[in-house]
């Protein structure tokens, strides 16, 4: 399996499995299956009681992390808190990126321990 792609899918399930026990969480890895304002994020975190999604996630690294911000500036109307998040070498591009393309989103960053394990902050 590509490194890259295994990076990817282990931040997500890494996010996945932290926000389990407080938010009914669809995922996309894998396949694109959830989506929300005609896109498939990541991630979508669903609120328990009211059934209305809270945040979106996407995970994205070097090359893809000014295309999301592109796609995502194109929704008229976010129905939720978009986070994206990046390796956190790359959180000052990401955020340099978001101001000049004119999206107001959250970020998250994640680092891999020696395994290879995701640690993940939403900031």
């Amino acid at each position: 399996m590509d490194g890259a792609i295994n990076e990817h899918d282990n931040v997500v399930e890494s996010i996945v499995k932290a926000n389990e026990p407080r938010f009914t969480v669809l995922s996309n890895v894998g396949k694109d299956e959830h989506y929300i304002a005609q896109l498939f994020p990541d991630v979508i975190l669903i609120d328990k009681t009211t059934e209305k999604p809270v945040f979106i996630i996407e995970v994205k690294k070097n090359g893809n992390i000014a295309q999301c911000i592109q796609q995502w500036k194109a929704v008229p109307s976010i129905p939720a808190t978009i986070y994206i998040v990046v390796p956190e070498n790359d959180l000052s591009n990401a955020k340099a990126i978001a101001q000049v393309v004119g999206l107001n989103t959250r970020f998250g960053t994640y680092s891999l321990d020696e395994k290879g394990i995701p640690s993940v902050k939403f900031l």
